[in-house]
């Protein structure tokens, strides 16, 4: 019953209507506050956040997440191919090892259409080509197009460049890659294909290591690059093979984008703070305002800790719901802007067209718990004054 009293009268100094105009204003403003700086912190992290995941999720899309590959460049073959897949074998989370070869071309599409392009071959059934640049070649799935490579280049006697690598292929589908870069220029297609236009029987470029869902593709990186490193130079072989996780090749990015993400949140943060400063402000008119109540409680024989309940209380209430309001808002924001006003980026500079916002539901919580703890402690002050402020004193000039 007395926890139900306090709580009680804490509400009532906070929404009470005998409150003045100016502390039911200052306590408005110090709950839009509390709630702008969390809504804006929930929100930065979310469309941050959604931008990164963005990007790592379309390189591991199109990329295996373990990348194999020889030092200084090398080309591989089927026979490294079957060592790396017995090595990895004995790892477990690593499903399979495949082999890639990738190499630049010519490709063209319809009548006049000419376009330079990244042609992957991997154990992909089908033609698989880059929306737009299918677009640029003005083609569609069903249509054919042509690839030509430099690598069975001749000079003929009258210094004229002779190209006899020209493939004629059906497009089995179009498709979206994800990320600009790769819509813009990549074709993949079989490997033995792709073997037979640049003239490379039994040569890779590198091969890829697909991970089981749960295991730390960086984690299993590491592993197989060790066991990798002992059957290669520990087995005295004169070249030998590396193995890192494939989003390393971006690590400067995502670092870059990290602290980004760290710089814009400090700032932000500010607004937090200044909404504090004017939640203590509040909770001190308010205090100011009841403390004739307090003092009758107090000569009534409410005990001081119940006091100190009270103020902390008050603080809560006002710092609570302005978080709760900031949280609503923010994942309201999101939702709206996600669903009806897309926000859009030049996806050759960004990589992506869409700037996608994950609601951040850890975040927000550590958010909102970190706000409202922020309030608490942002109490005491009053909660202390009132404390040590004696009934006679409260009711000696009403």
């Amino acid at each position: 019953m007395k926890q139900k009293l306090i709580w009680a009268l804490a509400r009532r100094h906070v929404w009470s209507d005998a409150n003045s105009t100016v502390v039911r204003i200052v306590s408005i403003l110090s709950v839009a506050g509390v709630a702008i700086g969390v809504a804006a912190l929930v929100i930065l992290q979310a469309f941050m956040g959604g931008f990164t995941e963005a990007i790592a999720s379309g390189l591991s899309t199109m990329n295996p997440p373990l990348h194999i590959y020889a030092p200084g460049g090398g080309n591989l073959n089927d026979f490294d191919l079957g060592v790396v897949q017995e090595i990895a074998e004995d790892i477990p989370g690593i499903t399979r090892v495949e082999g890639i070869l990738e190499k630049a071309a010519v490709v063209s599409g319809a009548a006049g259409t000419v376009s330079g392009a990244i042609v992957r071959g991997t154990n992909e059934a089908e033609l698989i080509i880059g929306i737009d640049l299918a677009r640029e070649l003005d083609i569609g799935a069903g249509d054919e197009i042509r690839i030509a490579s430099t690598a069975g280049a001749e000079i003929s006697g009258m210094g004229r460049v002779l190209v006899d690598t020209i493939a004629t292929l059906v497009v089995d589908s179009v498709g979206d890659f994800g990320i600009e870069e790769y819509n813009n220029s990549l074709v993949i297609l079989p490997l033995h294909i792709s073997r037979n236009i640049f003239r490379a029987q039994g040569e890779l470029s590198s091969l890829g290591g697909y991970v089981e869902r749960g295991f730390d593709p960086v984690v299993l990186s590491s592993m197989l690059d060790s066991a990798l490193n002992e059957e290669y130079v520990g087995g005295g072989w004169p070249v030998y093979m590396s193995c890192i996780p494939y989003l390393a090749f971006h690590g400067n990015l995502f670092k870059a984008l990290g602290l980004e993400r760290i710089a814009m949140t400090i700032v932000l943060a500010l607004i937090t703070v200044v909404a504090l400063l004017n939640l203590s402000s509040a909770l001190t008119m308010i205090a100011l305002e009841h403390r004739r109540d307090v003092g009758v409680m107090r000569a009534m024989g409410l005990a001081p800790s119940g006091v100190f309940s009270i103020s902390i209380i008050r603080g809560f209430l006002l710092g609570g719901s302005g978080a709760l309001v900031g949280l609503a808002f923010s994942w309201i924001s999101i939702f709206v802007v996600n669903r009806y006003f897309p926000i859009r980026l030049d996806g050759t500079v960004y990589w992506i067209d869409v700037l996608p916002g994950v609601f951040p539901v850890g975040t927000a919580l550590v958010v909102t718990l970190a706000t409202v703890l922020v309030c608490l402690i942002v109490s005491l002050f009053p909660a202390f004054s009132a404390l040590y402020r004696s009934p006679s004193e409260a009711l000696r000039y009403e």
